[in-house]
């Protein structure tokens, strides 16, 4: 008996792993939706004014979900929408009744549903209706990546400065008095001072280094994602290595001193990715937190963000910018400095590339 009680505990285990997974990448949102019947009150009037209500709160649920859509997908998403909404029961679960209310002297019943939303399929949908993901194997577009990760070495402070003013003016004070002989008159001298001043702060100064350590793992997890877009993602730096040294010095030294990619830079890499034959390509710099720990765990978190990532499409003209994000920012959690950083940056990588190949499907080019 108590090896047949743990072999149901077994099964009911692997179920709830089974459902769990499958839920992993739903999101929850709850629609509401009100549905009226006429004449006198029935059962079957109210149950079949329930029944619409259901199907409509369901799909308020969905209209909430693409309302909140990044923008870029969602541009591709209304020119599929008619299929979506059409097959709505492939894309999403809405079974569950939050709250359901019938208003027999108002006629009127009130809904309120709980739907799952399978985003994955969703966003399957949307990547088999890019051109990129139409190509064959023989078509897809080489995009080279020009990644950098710098990290806060340390930061200047500057007290504020005091300016003390002192003013000083003359005056003439006249002092009468009267006598026998008649009025007399005496003229002094007076200083009147004035104080005064001002305060200057000046900025602090931050001080970076550049990790090629960091850059690897960038473009490692930026890399998975473009593949999977059937893009054929490429080192730029290897694209130019014959002028690399060059090129990502000037960078580095930008960079470490608080600056961007300078632009000249950046002209002269297009235009040796364009004699390569290379679609696209993508500068993009993350900048690399100060270690912290998290008080409710005792982890190392490190943050890591997307300071700036332009993506331009390059041809036998002039490279043409795409677009450009920022503000993508994510913090990793560790044992130790090390990993916490690797996992930040793992994340911060796929969810930059996610966004720029929805940038580009956008444009409905290839």
């Amino acid at each position: 008996m108590k090896a047949v009680n743990n072999f149901v505990k077994l099964i009911s285990f692997i179920i709830s792993i089974f459902i769990i997974s499958n839920l992993a990448y739903a999101v929850e949102f709850r629609g509401s939706a009100t549905e009226r019947f006429e004449g006198v009150y029935s059962k079957k009037k109210a149950l079949a004014a329930v029944d619409k209500a259901r199907s409509k709160a369901c799909t308020n649920a969905f209209n909430k979900f693409v309302k909140g859509m990044e923008e870029s997908k969602r541009m591709i998403f209304e020119g599929i929408k008619d299929q979506i909404y059409n097959n709505l029961s492939e894309y999403m679960t809405c079974s569950v009744v939050v709250e359901e209310n019938i208003n027999k002297k108002e006629k009127k019943v009130v809904v309120v549903m709980k739907a799952d939303i399978d985003t994955t399929r969703l966003d399957i949908e949307i990547k088999k209706s890019s051109k990129v993901f139409d190509s064959s194997s023989s078509e897809k577009s080489k995009l080279a990546m020009i990644f950098f990760s710098r990290t806060v070495a340390g930061q200047r402070q500057f007290d504020e400065r005091v300016t003390d003013v002192e003013k000083t003016t003359t005056g003439l004070d006249i002092n009468e008095e009267e006598s026998d002989s008649g009025v007399s008159s005496m003229t002094t001298e007076t200083n009147v001072s004035e104080t005064g001043g001002s305060t200057l702060k000046k900025a602090d100064i931050t001080e970076f280094v550049v990790d090629d350590n960091d850059t690897v793992k960038l473009e490692a997890g930026m890399k998975e994602i473009f593949t999977k877009a059937r893009f054929e993602p490429v080192s730029g730096g290897r694209q130019v290595r014959r002028s690399w040294r060059k090129l990502k010095g000037e960078i580095v030294d930008s960079l470490e001193s608080g600056g961007g990619i300078p632009e000249e830079v950046r002209w002269e890499i297009e235009d040796l990715l364009m004699e390569k034959n290379v679609s696209y390509v993508v500068f993009a710099y993350f900048d690399v937190g100060v270690p912290d720990k998290d008080a409710a765990t005792g982890n190392q978190i490190v943050n890591v963000a997307l300071t700036i990532a332009e993506i331009t499409r390059l041809g036998d003209g002039d490279p043409v910018s795409l677009g450009t994000i920022s503000g993508v920012q994510m913090r990793g959690q560790g044992s130790d400095n090390s990993v916490a950083k690797n996992n930040a940056i793992n994340k911060v990588a796929k969810e930059t590339a996610k966004k720029l190949v929805a940038l580009i499907n956008s444009k409905g080019i290839n």
